[in-house]
């Protein structure tokens, strides 16, 4: 404890400082833009590995699953169905046309969530 009593005035000898308390909710612009930022980067350390990728795009296929496709072209994924597979690549149908992706493309694929709202 900090000794004080050489102080005039009675509140300024009794003050007790929270510490790290009075900052624990407080954000910056810069850490809110840096948080955001993290949050809208395609991760590319979660791209699958080869095999299960494999795996997993014949299953998809097979039972013609809505899926969120990530690739290393963008950061949003793509929302639609595989339509066709290729030796090098798949064509996946989305609402507005089908595109094809190399499977060196195609980071991670997971299923998308049904609306029943």
């Amino acid at each position: 404890m900090i000794d004080r009593s050489y102080l005039p005035y009675k509140v300024a000898r009794e003050y007790v400082d929270r510490g790290m308390a009075k900052w624990m909710s407080f954000f910056i612009s810069e850490h809110t833009t840096a948080l955001t930022k993290l949050k809208n980067e395609s991760r590319f350390s979660e791209e699958m590995d080869p095999e299960e990728k494999m795996i997993i795009i014949y299953q998809m296929y097979q039972y013609g699953v809505t899926i969120l496709l990530f690739t290393s072209d963008r950061k949003d994924p793509y929302i639609g169905t595989i339509c066709d597979i290729d030796c090098e690549k798949i064509y996946f149908r989305t609402d507005d046309k089908t595109r094809s992706f190399l499977f060196s493309q195609i980071l991670r694929l997971d299923i998308a969530e049904e609306d029943n709202g």
